[in-house]
């Protein structure tokens, strides 16, 4: 007998579920088009890679339970000036946030939102579905009752970071789902921190629908940490658009948990509209991480870079599934994917697949993934010089990388992922490879 889907399984958690008649028919509506089509899995060509067993086993049916929520202090990033922004199972905390009130900021809780506005509520929040990749998203849209909503006005620079923190504090396993939005106004700037934890062990799953709309001439930094517990999952849904002149540069360091699905989907809807994503991966232990890139170049003379650097030890196991589309009004188009990745150990599994699909001539287009091992010649170099050959695959290891970790633009967060990263390096001795 087949066991109910994680769909079937989410109606306890219904009732109760904020916004009133018409939030409840925009959920009746995410629900029947979840079920209509299922959740992904591995018939779908940009899902075969994720282990969908593995996601189902999360505790579907139960939601966080509401406790006394307090800050993991000691693995908070010490960012100076930051004005905090945290969310505890996916709903926003006044109290735990700090340093909000700013001229050109504007701070909502969707999840009063939900309850005082909810037409205002429809009206923020992208509804999901457009897409065959936006079933989680669906589910986030039928599901969440709360997040943040964080508004920039126009020409206003918010020189301090905005540093959101989201927080897993279930005590027992659950799903928690979360809405996060993005308003830039034109020629506004602000550098956004996001930083996943956890604040205990459970074998808690985060679904996280959000959204970055940049107006003309604005530029954001992104900067994306994820350290959750081993037990923790996260699956994210973000959609980026930019409108003319806009840029924006996103640096995702994944570096915790024990399984991360995120799908990226970034629009250059005008002309002259640049993007950087630059992301660093680690998959040891049976750690997976699967990621999923769509950029979609509309506007003329835009121009995206791409780099990726992937590691994998033990069991774990990365993919990087990266799609350009340059279509027919983006001449002049600029556009370039790299895909690196290091094998440690003989089971450890990387998959890579940069894409193109190009509609219109006068571009210039590239991409280019290798996947590999340390090189043994250096090794040897390293040795011969007198390193512990365990010192001289740490030093590789972290050379392979240091240049991604060198762009990430706040010396809290490179601090962070370089400790993360030094701290999971095996050493290969000569009975490694068993995992």
């Amino acid at each position: 007998m087949n066991s109910p889907s994680p769909i079937d399984r989410m109606t306890a958690v219904r009732p109760g579920l904020p916004g009133g008649p018409a939030w409840t028919q925009r959920r009746e509506r995410a629900l029947a088009t979840l079920r209509e089509r299922g959740l992904p899995d591995r018939r779908d060509e940009n899902w075969k890679y994720l282990d969908h067993p593995r996601l189902a086993a999360y505790a579907f049916e139960t939601a966080p339970a509401a406790r006394a929520a307090a800050l993991p202090e000691p693995g908070l990033l010490p960012i100076e000036g930051a004005r905090r922004i945290v969310l505890i199972d996916g709903r926003f905390d006044a109290a735990l946030s700090n340093r909000l009130a700013t001229p050109g900021l504007e701070v909502t809780d969707l999840g009063a939102l939900f309850k005082q506005e909810p037409g205002a509520a429809l009206e923020v929040l992208r509804e999901p579905g457009a897409d065959a990749d936006d079933r989680y998203a669906l589910l986030a849209d039928a599901f969440a009752a709360g997040g943040v909503l964080i508004r920039v006005a126009q020409q206003r620079d918010i020189a301090e970071p905005l540093y959101v923190v989201h927080v897993a504090t279930a005590a027992e396993p659950a799903v928690q789902h979360a809405r996060l939005v993005v308003q830039a106004g034109a020629h506004s700037r602000l550098t956004l921190v996001e930083h996943f934890v956890s604040a205990g062990d459970a074998a808690v799953l985060g679904n996280l629908a959000a959204e970055i709309a940049l107006a003309e001439g604005a530029a954001m930094t992104h900067l994306r940490l994820h350290r959750q517990a081993p037990a923790a999952a996260q699956v994210e849904s973000w959609r980026v658009r930019l409108a003319a002149n806009c840029r924006y540069d996103q640096h995702l360091l994944a570096l915790g948990g024990g399984l991360l699905r995120s799908n990226l989907h970034v629009a250059l809807e005008g002309r002259d509209a640049a993007c950087r994503l630059d992301g660093l991966f680690l998959a040891d232990g049976e750690r997976q991480v699967d990621l999923l890139t769509r950029v979609e170049h509309h506007g003329a003379a835009t121009k995206t870079v791409q780099d990726y650097r992937g590691i994998a030890a033990g069991r774990g196991r990365g993919a990087l599934n990266g799609r350009i589309v340059v279509h027919p009004g983006a001449r002049g188009a600029d556009a370039s994917q790299s895909s690196r990745n290091l094998l440690l150990t003989p089971l450890a599994e990387i998959n890579a697949r940069p894409q193109l699909e190009i509609h219109v001539d006068d571009v210039q287009c590239r991409h280019g993934a290798t996947t590999g091992t340390l090189d043994e010649a250096q090794l040897f170099y390293l040795v011969s010089r007198g390193l512990d050959p365990a010192a001289a695959r740490a030093l590789l290891t972290l050379a392979f990388c240091q240049d991604l970790i060198g762009r990430v633009p706040l010396e809290p967060v490179r601090t962070a992922a370089q400790a993360l990263l030094a701290a999971a390096i095996p050493d290969r001795g000569p009975s490694a490879g068993t995992g």
